[in-house]
């Protein structure tokens, strides 16, 4: 009779174990239920190639956004560089078109023989300052376009910024 409640007991075991989620002989006989070595193995590496993966693409993420604001601080700084180079070009110009101005004011008759007149005149001053051409545009007499040309011509100016100056000027005579 020993035998037989051996029996029953591992089949009550056996049945118990069932019902509780437990698989095989290994619980019946009192021990833990093991995990398979490949169940547990293979998510663990793919878990972390995947989170290798991540941490890759995410690290190459913040240097692309790295590179991308380095190129955009470096865009605004040349931008603001070249407007205060433009900036900067432009007072020049218009502080060399001042000082022309008054060059030819001083150069010019504040009365003349010929009467009242008016003249307009086309020069280009060079790298020295010197003007290298001038031409009448229009003039009242031809005698008011020959004098605005000599007040032009006689002309000596500082270097103009940028190598070379264009520049119109009108005259009005009394």
């Amino acid at each position: 009779m020993r035998h037989i409640s051996r029996l029953t007991l591992s089949f009550v075991a056996l049945a118990l174990a069932g019902a509780l989620g437990a698989s095989g002989p290994a619980w019946a006989q009192g021990e833990a239920p093991k995990p398979k070595a490949e169940d547990s193995a293979e998510p663990k590496r793919e878990e972390n190639k995947e989170t290798k993966r991540e941490e890759k693409t995410e690290k190459r993420d913040d240097k692309a956004e790295a590179r991308s604001e380095q190129k955009a601080k470096a865009t605004r700084d040349d931008k603001s560089a070249e407007k205060v180079t433009e900036k900067k070009s432009r007072a020049d110009s218009a502080a060399y078109m001042r000082r022309l101005g008054q060059l030819i004011r001083a150069r010019s008759p504040g009365v003349t023989s010929l009467g009242s007149g008016s003249a307009v005149v086309r020069f280009r001053l060079g790298a020295s300052g010197a003007p290298n051409s001038v031409t009448i545009v229009s003039a009242s007499t031809p005698k008011h376009g020959e004098l605005a040309r000599s007040i032009v011509s006689g002309l000596r100016a500082p270097p103009p910024p940028g190598g070379a100056y264009d520049g119109m000027q009108s005259f009005r005579f009394h």
